[in-house]
């Protein structure tokens, strides 16, 4: 038999290869650099901490309390925390970010609004409602955008006082509520 041994090592090698792959897992690729950025930034004590806060609260609070995080994650700056928040399946529409959120991925579209929110704008709830349908929640508030910083440009300065419309779905998942959803709208100035 021509190849002798030579061929018998080519024939176990070729079969162990091929075991080896039917055994692989793949997993999703982040779309962009800076989701993959945020997303490897994500650590268990982030999980952890959400998990002190969560189960103890009712299903009400917990959604509000994971949104409210969300928020502050992003006025500090905390990406890793606030793509923790965030559904892999997450739709993320905002006026603050603009036609830039359009075809972003959620990364960027967290990376344009901390960027928005840098120029020295805060985000003031006013008023909330929750309520569960078919197992998820459903938050609507008004916010009123508040200029923390005195010295930010014109046209930040412009957006004091502004209100906008908030709809945010959260699911519940093993680690917590999650956002599915959010849209946010800046309600038209009155003339």
């Amino acid at each position: 038999m021509p190849g002798g041994v030579g061929g018998f090592l080519f024939v176990v090698t070729l079969a162990a290869m091929v075991g080896t792959a039917g055994a692989c897992t793949f997993e999703k690729r982040a779309e962009n650099a800076a989701e993959a950025e945020v997303a490897e930034t994500e650590s268990a004590e982030v999980r952890e901490a959400e998990r002190v806060v969560a189960p103890a609260l009712p299903p009400e609070e917990a959604a509000l309390g994971a949104l409210r995080t969300f928020r502050e994650a992003m006025a500090v700056g905390d990406l890793s925390l606030a793509l923790a928040l965030v559904d892999r399946d997450a739709t993320l529409v905002d006026d603050l970010v603009g036609a830039a959120a359009a075809d972003a991925s959620r990364g960027e579209v967290l990376l344009e609004l901390r960027s928005v929110l840098a120029q020295g704008l805060e985000l003031e709830e006013e008023s909330q409602r929750v309520s569960f349908l078919g197992g998820v929640a459903v938050v609507v508030s008004r916010l009123v955008l508040r200029v923390a910083d005195p010295e930010a440009p014109g046209p930040v300065q412009e957006m004091d006082g502004r209100q906008l419309h908030e709809t945010v779905v959260l699911v519940p998942t093993d680690d917590g509520w999650r956002l599915r959803h959010l849209h946010r709208s800046l309600v038209p100035e009155s003339p």
